[in-house]
């Protein structure tokens, strides 16, 4: 998994890139809670993500939360299907802030 963060102004944008499962989340963990420390808004691109495991949703949930306890929020784009059909069927497709 390669992650990659550009600043734009009070927006973090993360670009992903790979799976994101058990073996990759507990860094993508530390990663979103320095991204909701540092940022107000966030946005997600999962254009390179061809797959998302429980544990990574659990890592979006986290974030989710952290963001909104402190009047924040965080948005998805660019999510390939298989990717869409799991946020989709777990629910996370109505928790989520989904662009295309």
């Amino acid at each position: 998994m390669n992650v990659k963060l550009i600043k734009k102004g009070n927006v973090g944008e993360v670009l992903l890139e790979g799976r994101i499962d058990a073996k990759v989340t507990p860094e993508l963990e530390q990663y979103f809670q320095k991204i909701a420390e540092q940022f107000n808004k966030a946005v997600l691109d999962f254009e390179d993500v061809p797959y998302i495991s429980s544990a990574g949703l659990r890592a979006l949930r986290n974030l989710y939360v952290t963001m909104s306890r402190k009047g924040g929020s965080f948005s998805v784009r660019n999510v390939r299907k298989d990717v869409m059909d799991v946020f989709n069927v777990t629910g996370f497709g109505m928790l989520l802030n989904l662009g295309m």
